[in-house]
């Protein structure tokens, strides 16, 4: 069965409510486009993608340093060695005993296994440090141009929130504007039903079938509606929003 109520005010305007609800639903997805502008989502990938490099370029540079840092500890070994060598052989040429001198013999073999798996590990570090730098040069290039693609991305974007802001601002001037002739009692239920109805306080009725709720009304209940005097309104008798007649 249709219900029926009487407002607040007696002159309530439900069409300029209604238009009230139609600019609050158009901000309502004017925000919440600015909230995800496809612009939002180039410059978060952008953003992304020089993280990422920049990270891998972090992750080469101390990969370099550790190199450069082992191969200097090679290069002060090998001299200690070098001097160690020397200072050997110069012992060995005033040994008379065989057993010094065979001991001597066996730190100087030691001393050169030592040297020559060094020399060994340098090699390996030179090719590793030149595939690094050549990697880092790479990176470094591609950081430029991922910084070139944010910018321009952030200045896209910059300019999709100064459009979608400037959209929002104008349809709230044209609701402030409105609103400044209705009732405030009349907007508060309006504000209170919308909250209750999932932003649809009023529906309009269209082909028998409610715009809220998208459900049949019946003849009977139709022409109910058509009989109710000019100072109530009418409200769903599927959903009880308020129906524009």
């Amino acid at each position: 069965m249709v219900r029926a109520g009487t407002w607040h005010s007696q002159s309530m305007d439900l069409r300029a409510l209604f238009d009230v609800q139609r600019l609050d639903t158009a901000i309502n997805q004017a925000r919440h486009a600015r909230a995800n502008l496809p612009e939002l989502a180039v410059q978060t990938s952008a953003a992304g993608k020089l993280g990422t490099i920049r990270a891998r370029s972090g992750d080469l540079s101390r990969e370099q340093g550790t190199l450069e840092s082992e191969m200097a500890a090679i290069e002060k070994r090998d001299a200690e060695i070098a001097t160690h060598l020397a200072r050997l052989e110069k012992q060995l040429k005033t040994v008379i005993a065989p057993r010094e001198a065979e001991a001597l013999q066996h730190q100087m073999k030691n001393l050169t296994f030592e040297r020559e798996s060094a020399d060994e590990r340098g090699l390996a570090i030179l090719d590793a440090s030149s595939v690094a730098e050549t990697a880092l040069i790479e990176t470094r290039a591609a950081d430029a141009e991922a910084a070139r693609e944010l910018a321009a991305a952030e200045a896209s974007l910059r300019d999709a929130e100064k459009e979608a802001d400037r959209v929002i601002a104008e349809l709230s001037v044209a609701r402030a504007d409105l609103v400044a002739s209705i009732d405030a009692s009349d907007l508060a239920e309006y504000e209170r039903l919308r909250a209750t109805h999932s932003g649809v306080a009023i529906a309009e009725i269209k082909h028998g079938v409610c715009g809220g709720c998208h459900m049949d009304i019946s003849a009977s209940e139709l022409d109910a509606i058509k009989r109710l005097p000019a100072d109530q309104f009418a409200e769903c008798p599927n959903c009880t929003r308020l129906l524009l007649r």
